[in-house]
């Protein structure tokens, strides 16, 4: 249920952006980098998340053009993937309501959150990898 809560509440910022919280997951892990190109591995390892559901999130970034994909030169095997600048002038929008999920927990007391934190890190380091 708590999940679902913080789910929701970061759905309804990113909404009117029309990202998921996984898409915007993707343009964090790559403006984190930027501007140094990452591999899908790279990507899901971040994430947590082994599943093809990266290359989906990524195919879509790609087509509204907030990321770039090419072979990288080195490992033709390997794809560069990269944010570009429409995909930084649309975390810089987003950035600015993401005070407002912080806000959602200002209820709480540091020593709370800090708990809250290491719980969620918790039950990550436990979860099943997805393959």
């Amino acid at each position: 249920a708590a999940g679902n809560y913080v789910h929701n509440i970061v759905s309804t910022l990113l909404k009117p952006f029309g990202l998921s919280s996984e898409q915007y997951h993707v343009l964090e892990i790559l403006i984190s980098v930027s501007p140094k190109p990452v591999t899908f591995t790279h990507i899901q390892e971040k994430m947590n998340n082994k599943s093809s559901n990266v290359t989906r999130l990524v195919d879509k970034l790609v087509e509204w053009g907030y990321v770039s994909r090419d072979l990288n030169p080195v490992h033709r095997r390997k794809m560069d993937i990269k944010i570009t600048k429409e995909g930084k002038q649309l975390m810089r929008k987003v950035d600015k309501v993401i005070p407002q999920l912080y806000a959602e927990f200002e209820h709480m007391s540091l020593a709370e959150v800090e708990q809250l934190n290491e719980l969620l890190t918790k039950l990550k380091q436990m979860a099943p990898s997805t393959k």
